[in-house]
């Protein structure tokens, strides 16, 4: 029976991941806000397939891990806006992600094997986690393109100012995922007079 019960609090802890919003709508309602739960799944099904489709030599069993625990420290610590000024909040994001993650251990000191992706993953440590960091910086993107493509309009973003934001967190990255990138961000440039 404790082996049910903690199964159950680790559904309890993905009901509250479920209620970390993000700033950008859902894929399925204009009018709700995306939330991790669903990022994490979309991350983990778009790397995998990039990965198949550029036939790259990447573990698929480790990219799908790390996209789906990539922001499970967000259940305590939060999700920052690339949008909202907030620096303090930016500023301090590592601290509260990494406090989070002290307690998540604490909570299921067990699942040694997520708190092991977790800190490899926001180390950069192998090709699968520099891989996955890039998808997961453009799969928002995909979001604006295909559900709220005034996105970037609402919030006075130009196009310049969003490819640096953006590119800012991945362009010293060295990946397979750079040719993706490269690909989303011409797309994005010839086609901005949709979004911006």
């Amino acid at each position: 029976m404790k082996h049910f019960k903690k199964i159950l609090e680790f559904q309890k802890l993905l009901k509250k991941f479920n209620k970390v919003y993000r700033d950008v709508c859902s894929l399925h309602n204009r009018k709700e806000p995306d939330n991790d739960v669903e990022h994490s799944y979309r991350v983990a099904m778009l790397a995998w397939m990039v990965a198949e489709e550029y036939k790259l030599k990447l573990d698929i069993n480790k990219i799908i891990k790390y996209a789906l625990v990539h922001d499970l420290v967000e259940v305590y610590a939060g999700d920052v806006s690339l949008y909202k000024n907030n620096n303090k909040r930016q500023k301090n994001k590592e601290i509260r992600e990494h406090q989070a993650l002290l307690k998540l251990q604490k909570e299921f000191p067990k699942l040694r094997s997520f708190w092991k992706l977790i800190d490899s993953y926001e180390k950069r440590n192998d090709e699968e986690s520099k891989f996955v960091y890039i998808i997961e910086k453009l799969e928002p993107i995909f979001l604006v393109f295909l559900s709220e493509r005034d996105h970037w309009k609402k919030r006075n973003i130009g196009i310049t100012e969003f490819v640096e934001r953006k590119q800012s967190k991945i362009k010293s990255i060295d990946s397979f995922a750079q040719k993706f990138n490269k690909e989303t961000m011409e797309y994005l440039r010839r086609n901005h007079k949709k979004f911006f």
